[in-house]
């Protein structure tokens, strides 16, 4: 696992997608979604904070929620913003600067689950939890560090 400075980066996606917590939509359990970038300051800025277990918590910046889910951590869960912080794993992909957002603890019926894009077939796109495929590098995030 490569370690990633503490520090506000944009979570992004081939294509120009940028993790998201949408404006005015800042109460809990409000869902995280994949969007073009929006120009509303901190909506796609996050705040990355190294746990002494090596585990981060994920903060949106202008929400100040936490990158989350309800409840035990299960296949296709949604991942919503959370007052409380929720720890996550980042595994280090093919690419620099590039990982998979995975919960921390070991598979779950016998599957790790990472971030990824929902099933739900909706706009904007949801992320929700789904199986760790460490070899597919669309699974992957970049982390690109805001000065």
């Amino acid at each position: 696992m490569a370690p990633v400075p503490n520090g506000v980066y944009m979570i992004t996606r081939p294509g120009e997608q940028l993790l998201t917590m949408l404006e005015g939509e800042s109460q809990p359990k409000t869902p995280v979604v994949l969007l073009p970038p929006t120009g509303n300051p901190g909506e796609q800025e996050w705040q990355l904070e190294k746990l002494s277990n090596g585990n981060y918590t994920i903060r949106n910046l202008r929400s100040e929620t936490y990158l989350s889910f309800d409840g035990d951590p299960e296949m296709n869960k949604p991942v919503v913003g959370y007052p409380e912080p929720r720890e996550w794993a980042l595994y280090q992909s093919a690419r620099p600067h590039t990982f998979h957002v995975v919960v921390p603890g070991g598979p779950v019926d016998g599957q790790e689950l990472a971030l990824d894009l929902s099933l739900l077939r909706i706009f904007p796109p949801r992320i929700a939890l789904r199986s760790l495929e460490v070899s597919d590098q669309r699974q992957a995030w970049t982390f690109q560090f805001m000065e």
